[in-house]
């Protein structure tokens, strides 16, 4: 993003205003993998969702009364059902207007806007005092933000003993058949960096001065997510071309293809206080 540009008219804010106003379409309000149990499991887009929000609000491990920092928060529907749960306030940052707007009614509609926020800021310069954060979760958000230096700005906003939750995804250890200009197409189109190994990536977490990194493998449990969304995006085509315009056609394409990948759920601490 450059100087000139405020958090709202990046590319990537473009992106994510047509990429959720798909997802909306085809997947609904939680804008990330859902969970199946196994292979075998049946289980609905709907139902896998919200148990991936199950296992990401246990593992992240907050309480009534702290607050909590909700990184590139999408329409809101893991932040309030973290809410409900645990009773802890959520901020949540974006900076795609629409996903803030979307947020607020759906928040006002379903009873939480005492406990939820969302601000539009941009997650590499949070205007946040130091230690202003008992927890922060990002989901699968780290995909559109430089990670080693989100990472450092989420660290430098948590206090001392801060939990970090985040997904995210990064090369596979296997043998892929993904071709280098499918690959490229793709982080190209969906303003994706360059994926990292796991190895770098939980140095980056450690450079960023979190410990007790703990590392989650559920590429297994997730595997169905890409498919079913595309089959969603094959349904609505031609309603989504009409709605978005012909310039959404690479972002639809895109999102109709799948890369190999491996997908992880981490979680880490800031070291307590001397």
């Amino acid at each position: 993003m450059t100087t000139d540009q405020s958090p709202a008219e990046s590319d990537v804010a473009k992106l994510q205003d047509v990429a959720g106003r798909i997802l909306s379409t085809v997947w609904g309000d939680n804008y990330h993998a859902g969970y199946w149990e196994s292979e075998h499991d049946a289980s609905s887009n709907e139902v896998a969702q919200w148990r991936m929000n199950d296992v990401m609000i246990k593992k992240l491990g907050v309480s009534a009364g702290q607050r909590v920092l909700d990184v590139g928060c999408g329409v809101g529907a893991p932040a309030f059902q973290l809410a409900e749960q645990t009773g802890a306030t959520v901020v949540g940052v974006a900076i795609s207007r629409s996903h803030i707007e979307g947020f607020r009614r759906r928040a006002r509609e379903r009873g939480v806007d005492d406990l939820v926020s969302i601000e539009l800021i941009d997650a590499l310069a949070m205007p946040y005092p130091d230690d202003s954060f008992d927890a922060a979760w990002v989901v699968e958000s780290f995909i559109n933000i430089d990670r080693p230096r989100g990472l450092r700005s989420i660290a430098r906003v948590l206090k001392p003993g801060g939990r970090l939750m985040f997904t995210d995804v990064v090369q596979p250890t296997r043998q892929v058949t993904d071709t280098d200009q499918a690959r490229a197409e793709m982080l190209d189109t969906m303003e994706m960096g360059e994926l990292p190994t796991r190895e770098q990536y939980l140095q980056w977490v450690r450079d960023a001065g979190f410990t007790d990194i703990e590392v989650l493998d559920i590429t297994a449990n997730t595997q169905q997510t890409g498919e079913r969304i595309a089959a969603g995006i094959r349904k609505h085509y031609d309603a989504l071309v009409a709605e978005l315009g012909p310039e959404a056609t690479g972002i639809l394409e895109q999102m109709t293809t799948s890369i190999e990948v491996e997908y992880m759920l981490v979680t880490a601490h800031l070291p307590d206080a001397a």
